[in-house]
């Protein structure tokens, strides 16, 4: 790998084994399936959140053997991803038909969008799933808690914690590709500390970046280290602290563009590119009035650096970074009254575009009630002050109500955000057309309503949400006027859920989504938003010891951004994992497994039939 800086790799180990996430923080743990802390930035049971939100568990992701989290948002509701090839291709996400940088991600509340980019979308490529203990899905517009650029929803990844002993899990697999996947975890500690330290290293020869199916014959390879470092204590029971942070290295070959006389065509090249992602979070935990009021203070960074070369000659570099300081409280008012309230100042840094730091400075807040048996109610507001583009003010009203006795769940929402313009877009002058820094903001507002039903004794949950979406002021690029705000979108769309427990060994869960997304002013589809979407798992526990799983992706055709319709694809996955004793496992599994040839980008291709093989060893 070209670029090398392994002090923010030792200050990840460092993290982990010498600092500490506070034990507040996530005492909700213990039932996680239960309890979110993405929607309201608190532990908080589902029964008890009127948005829509998605979860995958540590127990879904090992089952699943997802590789990357690009992977597994695949299997969610109302999000679409797309892949410029494998094996670190740009890989991204859309929300309901939102823009591929109209989603917050966070990495334990760490904002990792990239600042260095066009639109300051995040690439998933580079995101490894090991190590990770939820991933949390919020969908639609979030600006109340989450800010700019959370209009599509937030995407927020949790990592594991340390917990009381010592222990720990290493994993060697290969594969097709050549393909080599190890790493491990350690964790340790007490009810006052405690520690957690990932790391994972991946090794392949890929597979052409360009679809081999157009003639391109040269694998492009990928390597990529991940590390993350969490360590968790508490000072007295009012008191503790968390520190957290991640690290990625990786280099990857990919196919370029080259003039064949008639146009621009994609084929077989010598490029390569290297990135490197770092993020930190420092935290304090204060509660006062014997639990009532509790306060959290955030430092949080972080950075990347990309860096593109021709073979060994530079190309293109991009360097970014973004600074935020946060102050949460979360105030029990009276009996079934909260209030989460908070302040942030964030700093954001696009160096190799601008020297400049582009600030913004909030205050938000959201009352919630639930002191009638089945009913949530909340509504909140923010006020962003951009040092660009000055004040704006954005809401969110949300209910929920269950009906006794038969279970049935009722939600309705409405809810506001927007988007900042990048400092690209800001800066970008070019072919005649000056800068534009007085771009205003994109501006989406949405509601949605949905139901759902419990059967069965609970053994079967289905679940039905319709949803409606505008968003005013795209920025949009022309040749005459540069970056502006010239466009309009609508999306909307339906998302059925269905989970059954069909034997006490046999479980299916299942998901299918309708997205309509157009550019209102053109009439015509927005670009890589299938309309359907389906996804099942069958889970079958064969024995104790044996556990394997049956999924099957279908992604319907898409308009690529080139205006060529990609043809719909479906693909099937088989997983099986068996425990030879409580120290050893055994997995393997084949992607897939028909062999389906299909594109996610136009000209980019997607491996075949693949199989991997690995042991997992528990100390």
């Amino acid at each position: 790998m070209k670029n090398r800086f392994p002090i923010k790799a030792i200050l990840v180990a460092t993290t982990a084994l010498t600092a500490t996430p506070c034990a507040f923080a996530d005492e909700a743990d213990d039932d996680i399936e239960d309890i979110v802390v993405t929607a309201g930035r608190r532990s908080q049971p589902i029964s008890q959140v009127a948005k829509s939100i998605a979860v995958l568990d540590a127990d879904d992701l090992q089952a699943r053997q997802y590789s990357y989290v690009v992977d597994a948002l695949q299997s969610l509701p109302g999000v679409a991803t797309n892949q410029n090839g494998s094996f670190g291709g740009l890989a991204t996400t859309s929300i309901r038909g939102a823009g591929t940088d109209q989603t917050v991600v966070l990495i334990d509340g760490v904002q990792v969008n990239d600042p260095s980019s066009v639109g300051g979308a995040f690439d998933f490529s580079n995101l490894d799933a090991q190590g990770i203990d939820r991933i949390e899905v919020l969908r639609g517009p979030q600006a109340v808690l989450y800010g700019s650029d959370a209009m599509g929803g937030v995407i927020n990844i949790i990592t594991k914690k340390g917990g009381e002993g010592f222990g720990g899990t290493v994993f060697a697999e290969y594969g097709a590709f050549d393909s080599l996947h190890t790493g491990g975890n350690i964790f340790g500690g007490s009810d006052k500390l405690g520690f957690n330290l990932t790391a994972s290293f991946k090794d392949t020869d890929g597979i052409s970046a360009a679809d081999e199916a157009d003639g391109n014959t040269e694998t492009d390879g990928y390597k990529n280290l991940s590390l993350r470092g969490k360590l968790h204590g508490k000072l007295s029971d009012a008191v503790g602290f968390e520190i957290t942070s991640t690290y990625s290295d990786s280099e990857n070959e990919y196919d370029g563009f080259s003039w064949d006389g008639l146009g621009f065509s994609l084929g077989d090249s010598d490029d390569n590119s290297t990135t490197e992602e770092f993020s930190i979070a420092g935290r304090g935990f204060f509660d006062f009035f014997d639990g009532r009021l509790s306060n959290t203070l955030s430092i949080e960074y972080s950075s990347i650096e990309r860096a593109n070369y021709d073979g060994d000659t530079f190309s293109y570099g991009a360097e970014g970074d973004r600074f935020n300081l946060d102050y949460l409280a979360v105030a029990e008012l009276a009996e079934g009254w909260t209030l989460t309230a908070g302040a942030q100042h964030e700093e954001v840094q696009a160096k190799s575009v601008d020297p400049r730091k582009v600030s913004t400075d909030s205050l938000f807040g959201i009352l919630s009630f639930s002191g009638i048996e089945g009913l949530v109610l909340s509504g909140g507001i923010r006020l962003d002050d951009h040092e660009t583009f000055g004040s704006t003010t954005n809401g969110e009203l949300n209910a929920s109500y269950i009906v006794s006795p038969i279970g049935t769940r009722l939600t309705a929402a409405w809810s506001e955000g927007f988007k900042a313009s990048t400092i690209f877009q800001q800066t970008f002058a070019c072919c005649g057309f000056e800068a534009n820094p007085d771009i205003q903001p994109e501006r989406a507002e949405a509601w949605e309503i949905g139901i759902q039903q419990p059967l069965m004794d609970g053994r079967l949950n289905v679940s039905f949400l319709y949803y409606e979406q505008d968003t005013d002021d795209l920025i949009d690029f022309s040749f005459t006027n540069g970056y502006d705000n010239i466009a309009r979108a609508r999306s909307k769309g339906v998302e059925i859920g269905f989970d059954a427990a069909l034997t006490d060994t046999l479980s299916l869960n299942a998901n299918y989504t309708y997205t309509d997304a157009r550019d209102v002013l053109a009439d015509i589809r927005l670009a890589r938003r299938p309309k359907n979407k389906v996804y099942a798992s069958l889970t079958w526990q064969a024995t104790d010891k044996l556990n394997t799983n049956l999924m099957l992706l279908h992604n319907g055709n898409e308009l690529d951004s080139s205006g060529v319709i990609l043809e719909g694809w479906t693909r099937v996955d088989l997983r099986a994992s068996y425990e030879l004793n409580e120290t050893f496992e055994l997995y393997g599994r084949i992607d897939n497994l028909f062999d389906e040839n299909y594109q996610q980008v136009l000209g980019y291709g997607t491996p075949g039939i693949s199989t991997y093989a690995g042991v997992r060893v528990r100390f």
